[in-house]
């Protein structure tokens, strides 16, 4: 199983896509993700994906150090 680092989530689609353009400007791989919830439509930043839970680990530790926001492992299909 992949895994994907969680960078944030937010209501508002531009707050998101500004999200991943940052991490992309760092080198990094990042999409957003759309997600319906009884709340309404949440649009979360992941970063990656990679192949292992050690990878998506090593691209936490990575993401933390060169964009300062501390993510979260998620699984990534």
């Amino acid at each position: 199983m992949g895994g994907a680092v969680g960078a944030g989530a937010f209501s508002n689609a531009g707050d998101a896509n500004a999200l991943r353009d940052r991490v992309r400007a760092a080198g990094f791989s990042a999409f957003v993700e759309q997600v319906r919830t009884d709340k309404g439509t949440l649009n979360r930043v992941r970063v990656g994906p990679v192949a292992d839970r050690a990878g998506a680990d090593r691209l936490k530790a990575q993401v933390a150090s060169k964009v300062g926001i501390d993510g979260m492992v998620r699984p990534h299909p």
